[in-house]
């Protein structure tokens, strides 16, 4: 018998390598709605930590480095992802000597606050500080980024473009299911910490602090669970956004998935997060290095000019001091502030870019772990269905007790009236 060849007209390489679904979400990062929730997130999240700056920070002057750095970067809608690789606070990843920022600078961003919380080197006003802003910006995400979600995971399995009003009608009616999703971790860990608040009140006596450390063994088993769920937590928070955004599940099915898709598949996880760090950070350094670009190619054509009468006028006019390290008055200080602002608009419409990215990525990373986990198609998504009630038409009694359908008025011109049954005495 004569074997037929087989010959491969098409291969499905979403089928062979369900990761490339990642690769699909820059044409959905920069569209309108995306840029348009991301840019809602990014100029509502700092006006929480400025206002929580205000009532529980001490002046400037008597902060640290690090934490002015903090500040700065909470209070600011793209300050911290346009930090230097050489900062600090930055993450960037090497590859061939180029330091890469991207997408993990969002993470860094949003999750970083919740370090000082369970930092023993904050001072009380401090840790207020990091307690209110982190709380603001988990409210503030879990509705800009559950709208992000809806919009991108909508396009990755039914390629269905969404609008901004579908998006935000999504998040006004899911964004609290995303806040609980968080939250219970959170509070969970909080009361498993009551005990050792308690045994650590005996500390306070020397024979208190022998009953302590008897008890020490329970104090470990509570740190313990504390310190799994906030290591879950801490990495799969985007994946209970999005799963509300894919499922409509409630908050405790939603923590339930990020925590089960981040242990049952933590390689996987690990090498999708990679994958969408690498791309993403080529595709900041593009865009990011465009805007950044942009400003100074702007003014250093402008100090052709500005420079003529004095060598450093440009520098002054950008930093809004003059040549004797005094502010500059007058019309000068009025054209710092407005050049100063025209610079900020650019670079935060690029962060907008890049806070839209990351919540498509993590989107995209949830249809893959879910595929593998759940074994589930990455075409499936909930579906808001419209309810439609079809009401019968209002009855009247006649004189014999005989019910018949009552004339009503037509809703439009083009609508034919209703038509009244006949009676029992015209029969």
């Amino acid at each position: 018998m004569t074997e037929q060849p087989v010959i491969v007209q098409k291969i499905s390489w979403l089928n062979l390598c369900p990761w490339i679904l990642i690769f699909k979400t820059f044409s959905i990062a920069s569209g309108t709605g995306v840029l348009a929730f991301a840019l809602l997130g990014i100029l509502l999240s700092p006006m929480g930590w400025i206002v929580s700056e205000k009532i529980f920070l001490d002046d400037v002057l008597n902060r640290s480095a690090q934490l002015n750095e903090i500040v700065e970067n909470n209070s600011s809608p793209y300050r911290s992802v346009f930090a230097p690789a050489s900062s600090k606070d930055s993450v960037s990843l090497n590859v061939s000597g180029v330091a890469l920022s991207g997408p993990q600078l969002v993470f860094r961003q949003i999750e970083r606050p919740f370090e000082f919380v369970f930092s023993n080197d904050v001072s009380l006003k401090e840790f207020v500080y990091f307690v209110f802003g982190g709380i603001w910006t988990v409210l503030v995400w879990s509705f800009a980024g559950l709208a992000i979600s809806r919009i991108s995971l909508l396009r990755l399995t039914r390629n269905e473009r969404v609008g901004i009003d579908d998006g935000f009608a999504f998040a006004k009616g899911n964004w609290k299911t995303a806040v609980g999703a968080i939250g219970i971790p959170l509070l969970a860990v909080l009361l498993l910490c009551v005990p050792g608040a308690l045994i650590g009140l005996l500390m306070n006596f020397e024979f208190g602090a022998f009953m302590a450390a008897v008890l020490w063994v329970f104090v470990l088993l509570f740190g313990g669970l504390s310190a799994l769920l906030l290591l879950g937590l801490m990495f799969g928070w985007p994946l209970m956004v999005a799963s509300i955004g894919c499922e409509g599940q409630n908050s405790f099915d939603a923590m339930t998935r990020g925590y089960a898709y981040t242990f049952q598949r933590p390689f996987h996880y690990a090498f999708y997060a990679l994958v969408a760090i690498v791309i993403g950070s080529f595709a900041w350094l593009v865009i990011g290095g465009l805007a950044q670009g942009v400003v100074d190619m702007s003014s250093w054509s402008s100090s052709w000019g500005a420079n003529i009468s004095q060598p450093d006028r440009m520098d002054q006019i950008a930093t809004g001091v003059d040549g004797n390290g005094d502010g500059l008055s007058g019309w000068g200080q009025t054209g710092h502030s407005v050049i100063q602002f025209f610079n900020a608009t650019l670079k935060t419409l690029a962060a907008a870019f890049l806070y839209g990215l990351f919540w498509c990525m993590a989107s995209a990373v949830y249809l893959v772990l879910r595929f593998d986990v759940d074994e589930t198609e990455m075409d499936e998504i909930f579906l808001v269905d419209e309810k439609r009630t079809y009401q019968l038409p209002p009855l009247k009694t006649d004189s014999n007790g005989i019910p018949q359908i009552q004339k009503t008025a037509p809703a439009e011109s083009n609508e034919s009236p209703s038509v009244e049954a006949p009676s029992a005495e015209n029969e």
